[in-house]
C-alpha cells in the first residue's frame, strides 16, 4: 500500500531534525496540499518562511541552521565558524548560525550570517548530523579569511586531530582555491610554510605555544605526541620527542599538578628512562613566562645527544 502524505511527512520530519519543506515532500510523493493541511490541522507549524515542523519541538541552534541551508537553495551549507560548532570544536560553542551560498544568489535569514562563494560545486558538502556542512579540508581555507593567526591555528589543530586533515589536503585546497583568489589563502599558506611535514599535533595551546617556541628558535622538528608502548598495553605520548636521540620534552599544564596526576608522571618517566630516554619537564609558568630557559635546557640537551646541528 502506498504511504500517505502524513507518512510521507513523518519519515522526513524523523529523518531531518523535524523539519520539511514543500519541495522535499512533493520530492517523496505527497500531494502539494499536505503540508497545509497538517498545518490546519496542527500536525506541523510554521518555522521560517517555507520551512514546516512538528509544534513544540525546541528551535535550537542545530535546527535554525538546518532551516536555513533548506530555504537557502543548493549547495548551501553549514560553513566557517558555524561549521567549526557542528564539528564539536569547542571554542565556536557560542557562535550564532553561519552558511555559505552559491555567489549571484541572495538570501537573508535573521541571526544568521550569510557567505557566498563562486566554487561551492568543487567541494560537495557533508552531513553532520543530517546538517551539510562544509568538509574539514576546506574550513582550511574559509578559516583563514574570519579569524586572526592565533585563533586560525588553534582551529586547524583541532581539524587535523580530531577530523584527520592532512597536509596533502591543506596543499591541495590551497592550489584549488588561490588560482581563483579566494579570501583565506593567504593564511593557508602562511600555515602550511611554518608547519608542513609536522609529525603529529599538539594536544594544547600550551604545547601550540611551546612549538612555535622552538620553531622560532630553530630548533630541530621535535615529532608531536609521539606514542611509546608501556607495560600491559599501556600506550605513553610524549609531547615533543626526538626519537632517535631518545629525548623526550614533557609541558606540564595546570592538572599535572595534582598528587595522582604527578605519580602517574613519576611512574612514566622511570619506565622511559629504563629505555634510555632522557625526559625533561616544563610547567606552565616556564612556557608562557620564561621560555628561554626551557629552551636552553632542550638545546642543551639535544647538544649533549648528539641532535643538535
Amino acid at each position: 500500500m502506498p504511504a500517505s502524505g502524513r507518512q510521507i511527512v513523518t519519515a522526513l520530519l524523523e529523518s531531518q531534525r523535524d523539519l520539511v519543506t514543500p519541495a522535499q515532500a512533493k520530492a517523496a510523493g505527497a500531494h502539494s496540499t499536505t503540508l497545509p493541511r497538517l498545518t490546519k490541522d496542527g500536525v506541523l507549524e510554521t518555522v521560517e518562511p517555507g520551512v514546516y515542523g512538528t509544534p513544540g519541538v525546541p528551535y535550537t541552534w542545530e535546527r535554525r541552521v538546518l532551516a536555513a541551508t533548506f530555504r537557502a537553495g543548493h549547495l548551501a551549507r553549514a560553513s566557517h565558524l558555524g561549521a567549526l560548532r557542528l564539528l564539536e570544536v569547542e571554542t565556536y560553542e557560542g557562535v550564532p548560525p553561519e552558511i555559505t551560498i552559491p555567489s549571484k544568489r541572495t538570501f537573508h535569514q535573521d541571526g544568521v550570517i550569510v557567505h557566498q562563494s563562486r566554487d561551492l560545486r568543487y567541494v560537495p558538502p557533508v552531513l553532520i548530523g543530517g546538517i551539510p556542512c562544509t568538509p574539514p579540508r576546506r574550513l582550511a581555507v574559509d578559516l583563514g579569511a574570519v579569524l586572526g593567526e592565533t585563533a586560525y591555528t588553534t582551529a586547524m589543530r583541532a581539524l587535523r586531530r580530531d577530523h584527520g586533515v592532512t597536509w596533502k589536503q591543506m596543499a591541495a585546497i590551497l592550489e584549488l582555491h588561490s588560482k581563483r583568489g579566494r579570501a583565506g589563502c593567504g593564511a593557508l599558506r602562511r600555515h602550511l610554510e611554518r608547519y608542513a611535514g609536522l609529525e603529529g599535533v599538539p594536544d594544547s595551546t600550551l604545547e601550540q605555544l611551546f612549538l612555535d617556541d622552538l620553531l622560532d628558535a630553530g630548533f630541530p622538528v621535535p615529532v608531536c605526541q609521539y606514542e611509546v608502548p608501556g607495560p600491559l598495553g599501556v600506550v605513553y605520548r610524549i609531547d615533543f620527542a626526538y626519537p632517535c636521540i631518545l629525548l623526550a620534552v614533557e609541558v606540564d599544564g595546570p592538572h599535572h599538578r595534582l598528587d595522582p596526576v604527578r605519580a602517574r608522571d613519576r611512574r612514566r618517566d622511570a619506565y622511559l628512562r629504563s629505555l634510555g630516554w632522557e625526559v625533561l619537564r616544563f610547567d606552565e609558568e616556564a612556557v608562557s613566562y620564561s621560555p628561554m630557559g626551557a629552551l636552553w635546557e632542550v638545546r642543551c640537551a639535544l647538544e649533549a645527544r648528539g641532535g643538535w646541528g
